[in-house]
């Protein structure tokens, strides 16, 4: 998702922005048609009023120097670039670290109660009216993209679709198990923290499958088809990725969530707290290109 925002903070063509939001809307139509009809039951992600604000900017921040978000980092390693090793660590020690030690503190100090409601709640208008809106204006923008390979790989219908395919499909996995949430890294990488350092079995769950899931993934996909460019592994980019992981995972524990849960998942149901944390998210990213921070 770096990408998706790089391009749009230094006025590129934005065709991950184009894949992503056909992402979302293909989660939009699919899990709130199930959720209206009453064969899915959706959590909100909450709202943590200036606590999810600080915490998506810094999240944004955290993904320039990491150069990559929560998602990405895990394709990475999985490529087996080195430096990512190094933010996908940091990220889920401090994301196990902060849920267990700083996200209550840092809730009671802000005064964060924590609010589930989504924007159709908020402006009390039909969920499904709602949705219809923003699908057609939204694919009015987004047709007008030219079709064509991104750096030598997916073209972005195929790339937008089929992740909106597999969010859809984790929600649904996900309901079954009791967990009705859809995409998301901060949950699985908290997961295999306590899994490691407590030897607790009852971390083991679908979240921590996934995460486990992309790196082998994208291991296979690299042997496959070749795998993108890397960094050499010096001193100042082990120091950047440390400290972008561990920034990231911070703020996702206290915002409840990554930029690919609120992103991914809470963002197709019109959560509120998640529509806020991206915006920070990407007002994070662009100060952060700005100020050259970005290697």
């Amino acid at each position: 998702m770096l990408s998706t925002f790089y391009e749009v903070a230094t006025g590129r063509e934005p065709e991950m922005l184009r894949a992503y939001l056909l992402a979302v809307l293909v989660q939009m139509l699919a899990v709130n048609v199930l959720a209206e009809f009453g064969y899915l039951h959706v959590s909100v992600p909450p709202y943590f009023g200036l606590a999810t604000v600080i915490a998506g900017f810094v999240f944004g921040i955290g993904m320039v120097l990491s150069v990559g978000c929560a998602g990405a980092v895990f394709y990475r390693v999985g490529e087996g670039k080195l430096d990512y090793l190094y933010v996908m660590a940091a990220f889920g020690l401090s994301a196990w670290f902060s849920n267990d030690w700083l996200v209550e503190p840092i809730h009671r100090f802000f005064g964060s109660k924590g609010l589930s409601t989504t924007l159709h709640h908020a402006i009390t208008i039909d969920r499904m009216i709602l949705v219809a809106i923003i699908v057609v204006a939204t694919i009015l923008w987004v047709i007008r993209g030219k079709n064509r390979s991104y750096q030598g790989g997916w073209k972005w219908p195929a790339t937008g679709l089929c992740i909106g395919l597999i969010g859809t499909a984790v929600w649904t996995v996900h309901a079954m198990g009791g967990k009705p949430y859809g995409l998301g890294t901060m949950q699985g990488s908290d997961g295999l923290a306590t899994l490691l350092l407590e030897w607790d079995l009852s971390a083991l769950d679908g979240s921590l499958l996934m995460v486990v899931g992309i790196p082998l993934g994208s291991f296979i996909a690299s042997r496959a088809y070749g795998k993108s460019p890397g960094r050499p592994l010096s001193s100042n980019r082990i120091r950047l990725a440390l400290t972008g992981g561990l920034l990231m995972g911070i703020s996702a524990a206290i915002a409840a969530g990554d930029n690919v849960l609120h992103g991914l998942s809470g963002v197709p149901i019109l959560a509120v707290g998640s529509m806020s944390f991206m915006v920070f998210v990407f007002l994070g990213v662009w100060v952060g290109v700005k100020l050259n921070w970005i290697t």
